[in-house]
């Protein structure tokens, strides 16, 4: 989610989402003459399936604001698919591109209030969907400008010829760390305490006042084969740090997670003891006959009993004067209960029809 605000002052807030089929007719009402003059008359049907990327801009209303197409080969056929690196590398050698880490821009387009703001926003989600991707061509015709909008986020490389035409198309790149760059991670320095100190107070105090004030900064010295500690740097200031340990306190693992589907992180042995012994497996048997037996119970107290007459109550009591029914709970046993787990005895005296039990 993005809060853009146009030259008007107007506020809008967009969210980005992969394109969808249902999204053609919004982008075609998008499209304006000039449009076509930069990326040429496109069939957006074959352009999304062919797609490496599409990404829509839409607000609060469903409504459409921006979408983007990207493709891992240039447009206007100034280079074969399969064969356009060394072309691009021969107008700046200092550029490594690659079709790993190179996409090229077929298609922009937005409302033209926010079309600035749309664009920006939709590159740097570009450059955060795609963590490989380092550079965006755009190609035009030469003697195209790109407007207002593009030229925001583009730079001129150069010039190179179209197979096809006759005519020359301009050469434009956007870097990734203009817009969403990489974050630099090295590793941890004494140096860095100051740095790192008030992120580790804004989150807790604990640490600071159990292993005392100058604990982060005895963690990075005592680096070694087995512990180590690293930093993430922005402009030569530490924002994040991280620190590993090669010894791993198993018991607690296995204290705290279920670790079964991973052979409980140890390596398999012939010897290992993989299911839950006999005994152990008796007494849960017996414990769930226990908590079937009280639902049972439980299910009798509260169906409604049926008129019982004088001759059958005389009959029934005699069968049934007073049972015995084992509870699950805390209460002391009358007897001694077999299994030896500890369980509780309800006590039960009346008319109870011995058919029930």
């Amino acid at each position: 989610m993005s809060i853009l605000t146009s030259p008007r002052g107007k506020v809008e807030v967009v969210y980005c989402r992969r394109t969808e089929s249902q999204d053609i007719y919004c982008i075609q009402n998008l499209i304006r003459k000039f449009t076509q003059k930069l990326f040429g008359r496109l069939n957006i049907i074959y352009l999304l399936e062919k797609a490496n990327l599409a990404i829509t801009l839409y607000n609060d209303k469903e409504e459409i604001m921006a979408q983007a197409t990207f493709l891992d080969y240039p447009n206007w056929n100034v280079a074969k698919q399969d064969d356009w690196v060394s072309l691009f590398r021969e107008l700046d050698s200092d550029i490594p591109c690659t079709p790993l880490n190179t996409l090229f821009m077929h298609l922009f387009v937005a409302v033209d209030e926010y079309s600035v703001g749309c664009c920006k926003e939709i590159i740097r989600t570009v450059f955060k969907a795609v963590p490989e991707l380092h550079f965006i061509f755009l190609i035009v015709p030469s003697y195209m400008s790109l407007g207002s909008t593009l030229i925001t986020v583009f730079d001129q490389v150069g010039n190179i010829p179209s197979l096809t035409y006759d005519e020359d198309f301009a050469v434009y790149i956007c870097h990734r760390h203009s817009h969403y760059p990489q974050l630099h991670i090295r590793k941890a320095r004494v140096e860095d305490h100051d740095d790192l100190m008030p992120i580790f107070m804004h989150q807790d105090t604990i640490l600071k006042a159990t292993y005392g004030e100058y604990f982060l900064a005895e963690l990075i010295e005592a680096q070694d084969k087995d512990n180590h500690a690293v930093v993430c740097e922005v402009e030569g200031v530490a924002v994040g740090f991280m620190s590993v340990c090669s010894r791993v306190n198993m018991q607690l693992l296995h204290e705290c997670f279920d670790l079964v589907l991973f052979h409980g992180f140890c390596v398999p042995h012939p010897d290992d003891v993989l299911e839950l012994p006999q005994e152990l497996s008796v007494q849960g048997s017996q414990d769930a006959e226990l908590r079937s037996g009280s639902q049972d119970f439980q299910k009798i107290l509260e169906e409604p009993q049926e008129p019982v007459t004088p001759e059958g109550r005389e009959r029934e009591s005699i069968q049934v004067t007073e049972i015995i029914v084992p509870m699950p709970g805390t209460w002391d046993s009358p007897r001694g209960c077999l299994g030896g787990h500890s369980c509780g005895w309800f006590w039960c005296s009346g008319y109870l029809r011995s058919s029930n039990f």
